[in-house]
């Protein structure tokens, strides 16, 4: 029944968020080095996790079993939507500033972003800690171990954002271990009805405000689960994205130029690889599917 109700209000949730973003000029800047394939995607409506994350918090509010670890797992992802939601609301003044000719610098977030995302992850850390989750057993390293794990996690979804239903559909099937976790099953209903509207061609973007919230959700759910250390199988495609993005910036600055890696993330490389967007979203979805069924099996073993 939850899933259901959050699957049915995001459809219609992100249908009204489409229209608002029409209204209010919510347009997806696209990048003109990229896949030119991509360029008719520019001034698709974008935010749209704003509607699905509040879908999944509401949904899991009515109808959701509060615990303590869902209480924090909520928090934490308001916390990093809020932090995309900042990151989008600039991307968008910027592309108003250039296209009326005023330069628009953008240094300011790029800078303090990652300690934004720190103090979120600090204070779940903090939270985890405190009620019993360990890794190494070590206080201290626990708490460093899982604000770089949960900081991780929010960029790599981010970076997955980047192809119709790419970052939500693997995140439909990265939550499928956690389906007795109170808050996944409303985040997994509301991923639904997210693509049934983000599904190729897409008619709306998440946004930074959702892949980030996402991000956080996740590693969340997986700490609190007892589940961290499957997490880098678990979100394999993930992680290879925000590696191909390390990768070539280093890459680029120790050769003067030269790129390893067609384009990152990594789903840009297989694109201009000759992959069809569709092709590279089905086969990513395809590898995590496999990637989470080995962590189930692995975890029943051991």
């Amino acid at each position: 029944m939850t899933l259901l109700i959050a699957s049915l209000a995001s459809v219609f949730g992100v249908a009204l968020h489409i229209r608002l973003a029409h209204r209010y000029g919510w347009g997806k800047p696209v990048r003109k080095d990229g896949p030119q394939s991509h360029l008719v995607k520019e001034g698709t409506p974008t935010l749209g996790g704003i509607a699905f994350i509040l879908i999944a918090l509401i949904v899991w509010l009515i109808f959701g079993v509060k615990t303590s670890d869902a209480w924090a797992v909520s928090l934490l992802t308001l916390g990093a939507a809020a932090g995309g939601l900042f990151d989008d609301f600039l991307s968008l003044r910027r592309k108003r500033l250039v296209a009326e000719g005023i330069d628009a610098s953008t240094g300011l977030l790029a800078r303090y972003r990652l300690v934004i995302q720190a103090f979120f992850a600090l204070l779940f850390a903090i939270y985890a800690v405190t009620n019993g989750k360990t890794m190494f057993g070590l206080i201290g390293l626990d708490l460093i171990a899982f604000t770089l794990i949960i900081m991780g996690a929010i960029n790599a979804v981010n970076f997955s954002d980047g192809l119709d239903g790419l970052a939500a559909g693997m995140m439909v099937i990265m939550l499928l271990p956690f389906l007795g976790h109170p808050f996944s099953l409303p985040l997994i209903g509301s991923l639904l009805g997210f693509l049934w509207h983000n599904s190729h061609p897409a008619k709306v973007m998440m946004g930074g405000v959702g892949s980030e919230a996402l991000g956080a959700a996740l590693a969340g759910i997986a700490i609190t689960s007892g589940w961290v250390w499957y997490l880098p199988l678990i979100a394999l495609m993930p992680v290879l994205e925000v590696l191909s993005v390390m990768i070539q910036v280093s890459y680029f600055k120790r050769t003067g130029g030269k790129r390893f890696f067609k384009m990152s993330p990594l789903h840009h490389h297989f694109e201009l690889s000759g992959w069809s967007e569709i092709q590279v979203v089905m086969r990513f979805w395809l590898v995590t599917a496999f990637c989470v069924a080995t962590a189930w099996v692995l975890e029943r073993m051991l």
